[in-house]
């Protein structure tokens, strides 16, 4: 009676010690499929803006993971699941124009980050202010040897502001199409490839032809950096453009990621 007793408690501790390795297993793997993106919301002076909402998004745009950053401008967005996300978006939501919350000359336009690979913790540092580069994308020519282009889309808040003084109270209005384009001799851009500047070779204008009814065109920028990749490298390109427009001195920062495809 005694031996059937001892090798039933020898089976409950067996037991036991089999859950207890199950759970430690279980535990480092959801440690292991999840990251940190974390960073600074600044403007373009280095002061922090505290407040904004830090979103990363699904490709429909809806939302993944959320937070808003401190009185630092400090953001963490936490167990974020390993994986490609559409893109970061950043404002102070009071600060965008169609609210009509603050004095204009408070407005601005928000930060973007495409093709955020979450595959490790990252840290990115959005600035932003009333030039909006939207749709940062980088892709390379095969077997081109011309480096890396860019393409991105500048819009301008203050054209958008100048436009009409009832553009937030008149909807027709605001429905309109708005020139809001930033044309070739007042673009700028500066090209940082991990946080190291890289030349650009050449700026070029491209018309987006809007697929409405009376076919508007926006304008965005191909841009040729001076960057060969001789080997794979072993994390994902943060390409960073910073954006200025001399007419209304505005300025503009976006951020897209560029994996090289390991082709067999």
């Amino acid at each position: 009676m005694k031996h059937k007793k001892y090798n039933n408690m020898k089976n409950l501790i067996f037991t036991a010690i089999i859950v207890f390795f199950f759970d430690l297993s279980g535990n480092a793997q959801n440690v292991n499929n999840t990251v940190e993106i974390s960073g600074q919301v600044t403007d373009f002076t280095g002061t922090p803006i505290d407040s904004a909402i830090v979103q990363l998004l699904h490709p429909n745009f809806s939302e993944a993971y959320s937070t808003y950053s401190d009185a630092n401008g400090n953001y963490k967005l936490k167990d974020v699941k390993k994986g490609i996300y559409l893109a970061m978006y950043v404002i102070r939501p009071k600060e965008y124009h169609r609210k009509n919350a603050v004095p204009q000359e408070d407005m601005r336009l928000e930060f973007w980050a495409w093709n955020v690979i979450a595959d490790n913790d990252l840290t990115i540092n959005p600035r932003y202010d009333r030039l909006e580069l939207y749709g940062l994308n980088a892709f390379m020519v095969i077997g081109g040897g011309s480096g890396i282009f860019l393409y991105v889309r500048p819009m301008s808040l203050g054209k958008l502001l100048g436009y009409s003084s009832d553009i937030y109270t008149n909807k027709s209005k605001l429905e309109e199409v708005v020139d809001i384009n930033v044309y070739p001799e007042h673009f700028k851009a500066e090209v940082f490839v991990n946080d190291k500047s890289v030349k650009i070779n050449s700026i070029q204008k491209v018309e987006e032809i809007a697929a409405t009814e009376n076919k508007s065109a926006t304008i965005g920028y191909l841009i040729n950096i001076d960057y060969n990749i001789t080997k794979k490298p072993e994390k994902p390109l943060k390409i960073r453009v910073v954006g200025e427009n001399t007419e209304l001195k505005e300025k503009g920062e976006s951020i897209c990621f560029f994996k090289i495809e390991d082709y067999q």
